[in-house]
């Protein structure tokens, strides 16, 4: 459970400790801004996201193609340093007996994304939730991220991008499925 009173003293005491001011007229009231920010950036902390994905539609037989949802933002922090990264997701699938409805794949990133987080363990967790959710033959999740751990400090790199991919089912077996897998979300020519 959030506690915003305890954030904003533990902000306000950072600010000390990195030698500013707290009491400052310039940074009256950002102990409240962060820790209310943190409230937004945290939101998914000991949230569920299958439900949000849960509702899939039933299907007659088995939908004999992969789908794929291309380009679905995200932002989440990273936990090594509590800074920012953003990016795009690729999530494809191969339905068993139940279909997605296309938002429910934003919807279940947007609360695994808000919560300290490694860009693979985001990756994997979004794959296990599609695979708990529709019990698809195959799911692969690819996220292509911009870290601003990477550009805002140490050596200041600028327009790197992490890639990582996450597979189950049959994607995640090697042969065709595999390389159709890789091609559905734009990772083989």
């Amino acid at each position: 459970m959030f506690d915003q009173q305890v954030a904003e003293r533990a902000i306000y005491d950072f600010i000390a400790a990195i030698g500013l001011d707290p009491d400052d007229p310039t940074l009256e009231g950002t102990p409240r801004r962060v820790a209310l920010a943190a409230l937004d950036l945290y939101s998914g902390v000991g949230k569920d996201p299958v439900p949000a994905i849960s509702n899939g539609e039933p299907i007659e037989g088995v939908y004999p193609g992969p789908v794929a949802v291309h380009g679905i933002p995200f932002s989440s922090v990273c936990e090594h340093h509590l800074l920012p990264f953003k990016g795009v997701a690729t999530v494809g699938y191969l339905p068993g007996r139940r279909l997605a409805g296309l938002g429910d794949f934003d919807a279940a990133i947007r609360i695994i994304a808000a919560r300290p987080q490694m860009q693979e363990r985001l990756t994997d967790q979004i794959a296990d939730a599609v695979q708990s959710a529709l019990e698809p033959r195959g799911i692969i999740v690819e996220l292509r991220a911009e870290h601003s751990c990477m550009w805002a400090r140490g050596e200041r790199t600028v327009g790197a991008i992490a890639r990582s991919v996450a597979a189950r089912g049959e994607f995640d077996l090697d042969g065709a499925y595999r390389i159709e897998a890789l091609r559905l979300i734009g990772a083989v020519g």
